[in-house]
């Protein structure tokens, strides 16, 4: 048997115009603004995409260990680890 991590990215859905935002504490505010306006630029995946993806996974002779879904997590995560390397030759 073998397991695959799917780590999925953000989704284009309709979640955040039903989302109640609850009140914030004040010293939160700043944190809270960026949050949301780095919220509202993020690039979204598509969820019938996702399913399409999920399929061929399952279906896979040799599925990989990691399934990353939508456009934003490699590059993330090269810049992740991209910043781990320097660190580390420092």
């Amino acid at each position: 048997m073998k397991v695959t991590l799917v780590e999925p990215g953000a989704y284009a859905t309709e979640f955040e115009r039903s989302a109640q935002i609850a009140d914030f504490m004040e010293p939160y505010a700043e944190f809270r603004k960026q949050f949301v306006t780095h919220l509202a630029n993020v690039e979204r995946g598509d969820p019938e995409a996702t399913a399409e993806a999920i399929l061929k996974l399952v279906d896979a002779e040799n599925p990989p260990l990691r399934l990353g879904l939508g456009t934003s997590i490699l590059p993330r995560a090269r810049a992740a680890y991209a910043e781990r390397l320097e660190t580390w030759e420092a």
